[in-house]
């Protein structure tokens, strides 16, 4: 709104801004101010850069090998192979574990089939007299040994030593004498079935933790399996578990699924026949031996010109040796000769026990055990009174299979043991003495009148409390 003022004594007009404009413009410019000034008084405080690392400085973390997948086998991962070689295989065998404990001083060397070396206690040294090599085991490591090597074991610091010798032998093979041989801690049942041939040997050895399984798959033949600590369950082709306790060996001929189901860590060893081998190169080399060997023979056996008359000996010695050869007869008498023993020389008469144990020399010699061994397979029993008395197996130091060594079921439990259920109630004797408590030569252990088989398959009742009866 105008407003216009008159001066009555001049007539002069003059124009006036109204009120309300006035005060509009006032407003408005404090509305204008009041932003400017609120931003002078609350200006932010300079950016300051977040500092970059010194990348010049800082190393990279290295990224993870991923581990190839042929290092893994997931059916078995905590399943490893310790020792390996490279064997023949031909004829009939067995599979024996020896325990051996070497002494500090130099020992003999023996010569046997090809063998694992499991060092149990101790430090033991392989020495190896064929190749010259030498290997240092300690507990849980083992070493390879090639059949026919002669080989020494000698134990190396404060503690005694101790290994298991696990060797594939002729059945008829002898554990040489007492210094070297030890104790036979299981034979197995004749392998008949490997196929001739060059393979791969293995020994795997794995631990499981109570509640662990592992599987093993069929192998080239039957696998050696041995506990060596704690006690597991095996089954195959979805059987009834069987119980392994440390110390008995058992041969597998088809995979093989095992359980650690009690409290305590379990150890378990394989010796195993894998993959076939293209031995090339093993074959030149004993060829080209051979041929060595017999080309010295031949420098050795002719004469030479330094030889003291040899131009005088050389055809007077020629002509035997083409008679000899070329009549086959007359050779025929010559090799019987050379076996007839001297006349000083003792041979054990038909018949004869050298180490008293109930079976003849002849007799041990037909079993394949050994007739300076009393007891063949160290179950605690004579192989006589195995064979003769309670119709064991002197070559096995569990007959039956049930987990129990023959010599305990005699000596300590009074089972048969050449029965897996001795009071035939029912249950085997393993699950009686391990699983049950029921007494294995007992068939009623609690006496209510019900045999223990019945109580724990049929009735699902105690067969230790005549008060759970039926």
């Amino acid at each position: 709104m105008r407003t216009t003022l008159v001066n009555r004594e001049t007539g002069e007009r003059r124009f006036s801004i109204g009120v309300a404009f006035v005060i509009g413009v006032i407003l408005a410019s404090a509305l204008v101010a009041l932003p400017i000034a609120s931003m002078a008084q609350t200006t932010p405080p300079p950016i300051v850069p977040t500092p970059q690392p010194d990348t010049a400085s800082v190393e990279p973390e290295p990224a993870g090998l991923p581990a190839p997948a042929s290092d893994i086998d997931l059916t078995a991962p905590h399943l490893q192979t310790i020792a390996q070689g490279v064997v023949d295989l031909e004829g009939s065998v067995v599979w024996r574990v020896r325990e051996v404990a070497p002494s500090a001083e130099a020992a003999a060397a023996e010569t046997a089939g090809f063998s694992f070396n499991l060092a149990r206690t101790g430090t033991t040294l392989l020495f190896n007299e064929a190749s010259g090599g030498r290997s240092r085991l300690e507990p849980g490591e083992a070493g390879f040994v090639a059949a026919n090597d002669p080989t020494a074991r000698t134990a190396s610091g404060p503690d005694p030593a101790t290994v298991w010798v696990f060797e594939v032998v002729a059945p008829n093979a002898q554990a040489g004498d007492a210094l070297t041989a030890g104790t036979v801690l299981f034979t197995s049942d004749i392998v008949d079935d490997y196929p001739e041939g060059t393979f791969d040997a293995e020994f795997k050895r794995a631990v499981l933790l109570p509640n662990e399984s592992l599987e093993l798959a069929t192998t080239t033949g039957p696998s050696l399996v041995m506990v060596t600590a704690g006690r597991l369950q095996g089954s195959s082709n979805g059987s009834a578990p069987v119980p392994l306790d440390a110390g008995v060996g058992r041969l597998s001929r088809e995979a093989l699924s095992l359980r650690n189901t009690g409290s305590d860590i379990a150890i378990v060893v394989i010796g195993a026949i894998g993959d076939p081998v293209d031995d090339a190169s093993a074959t030149s080399a004993e060829t080209s031996r051979a041929e060595d060997a017999e080309q010295a023979a031949t420098n050795a056996e002719t004469p030479t010109a330094t030889d003291e008359g040899a131009a005088d000996t050389a055809p007077e010695e020629a002509a035997p040796v083409a008679d000899e050869q070329s009549t086959t007869e007359e050779s025929v008498p010559a090799a019987e000769s050379a076996e007839e023993p001297a006349a000083d020389q003792v041979v054990a008469p038909s018949g004869s026990d050298t180490d008293g144990d109930g079976l003849s020399d002849e007799e041990e010699a037909a079993y394949g055990s050994d007739p300076l061994n009393q007891d063949y397979d160290a179950d605690g029993l004579l192989d006589g009174v195995e064979v003769y008395q309670y119709g064991t197996d002197p070559l096995n130091n569990d007959s039956d299979g049930d987990g129990i060594l023959d010599g305990a079921e005699v000596n300590e439990a009074g089972t048969n043991p050449a029965s897996i259920d001795s009071d035939g109630d029912g249950l085997s004797d393993t699950d009686e003495t391990y699983t049950y408590g029921t007494g294995p030569a007992a068939f009623d252990t609690d006496g209510d009148g019900v045999g223990d088989g019945e109580e724990v398959l049929v009735f699902g009742t105690d067969p230790t409390d005549p008060a759970s009866g039926p």
